[in-house]
């Protein structure tokens, strides 16, 4: 058996029981000011030959395990085995998705990329569902047909990082597009049939554009209607030009609460889009304000209201303790133990200042990916 066998280092916490298929090495933008996931590292495109290797690979241990694990599994080589294990899980988990990464698979020339996904499909026809990662400028250079004829070779999903729909809130990100090519794309990748995820990153612009950040994210969304809207709170990490902007002072960074205000403008906005939005993510306040964009809308609205409803030292004190890892929402406060109220407390007590409460908070959310 080939030793050669790539997994990405990332995947979207949906795709958390699918296998990922590494098509694309890193990043082929790799210049947005917010993210160092890929920096140090150069952009490449697998040979065929060796993504068809791992598909084979994954084709032969699944008939393998499926007839019954050999006696020695523990005796094969340390990568062997450790394959072994890899897709006995995905296996558990029902070996019906699929995730091609890494960043932008989309970035692949249509020939090649239907190509994949036909192998793909004929190898493994277990899978009901293939997803992937795609730019706007990638995906807005194939065609209505082209992207049609993607969605016919097997790709039912991609996950797209808008971020914001803001002109402005993307050029400091340094995204490379314009919201105007979101719309255009999105609307392609909607008519071909493809499930469209975009994601939405509250406070990216700072406090100056807090507010269109909001409004001209919901437009966006009010014209694509996309599939999904998943929510990923900004962080601004160590080692970014986003985080540096904060510290020389060039940017003011929304407080956590500000975000959250400014993710409750972008939902109050959105008229007409029937997709589902999910705030799938630890970096995010509250993670039940999950639901259809337009038949729970009030309900998700509500959970802000009730956290608005709260004094101040109740909303800290919520705040605190989901920055903690401690609740998801809430209804978790109540369910907290004695020792974790009174962590709560000793912090809320210790951070006396508005400044120290945020930074507190800010620091905490750099934990995090």
């Amino acid at each position: 058996m080939a030793n050669e066998f790539e997994i990405g280092p990332i995947r979207p916490p949906s795709e958390a029981e699918s296998l990922l298929l590494r098509i694309t090495r890193n990043c082929p933008w790799n210049k947005c000011r917010f993210c160092k996931l890929y920096r140090e590292h150069k952009f490449s495109i697998r040979s065929f030959e060796e993504i068809k290797a791992d598909i084979d690979q994954v084709a032969l241990i699944r008939d393998n395990i499926l007839n019954g694990i050999p006696e020695d599994v523990y005796a094969l080589p340390e990568d062997t085995m450790q394959r072994y294990f890899y897709i006995m899980h995905w296996m558990s988990a029902g070996a019906e998705s699929v995730f091609l990464q890494d960043a932008n698979t989309i970035v692949l020339a249509y020939d090649k990329l239907r190509e994949i996904l036909e192998y793909l499909r004929k190898a493994l026809p277990c899978v009901k569902r293939v997803t992937t990662y795609g730019r706007v400028d990638s995906l807005d250079k194939f065609t209505a047909g082209q992207l049609k004829g993607l969605k016919e070779a097997g790709l039912d999903r991609i996950h797209s990082g808008y971020e914001s729909g803001c002109d402005k809130v993307l050029a400091l990100l340094n995204k490379g597009y314009k919201r105007t090519q979101e719309i255009e794309a999105g609307q392609k990748v909607k008519a071909s049939g493809i499930e469209l995820s975009v994601y939405y990153m509250p406070g990216a612009g700072g406090k100056t554009l807090s507010d269109e950040n909001a409004l001209d994210t919901a437009d966006v969304v009010n014209k694509v209607n996309p599939d999904f809207v998943r929510i990923r709170t900004f962080v601004a990490y160590n080692g970014t030009e986003m985080r540096d902007d904060i510290i020389n002072g060039s940017l003011a960074e929304c407080t956590d609460r500000g975000k959250m205000l400014e993710l409750k403008k972008m939902i109050e906005h959105i008229v007409g889009a029937d997709g589902r939005l999910y705030s799938d993510h630890i970096i995010n306040l509250f993670e039940n304000v999950n639901g259809n964009m337009k038949t729970d809308k009030d309900r998700m609205l509500g959970v802000f209201t009730e956290f608005e409803s709260l004094d101040e030292s109740g909303r800290r004190r919520y705040q605190i303790a989901r920055r903690l890892g401690m609740v998801r929402s809430l209804d978790g406060m109540q369910r907290l133990g004695r020792d974790q109220r009174e962590t709560v407390d000793d912090y809320l007590a210790k951070l006396d200042t508005t400044e120290a409460f945020e930074s507190f908070l800010s620091k905490l959310l750099r934990r995090y990916m």
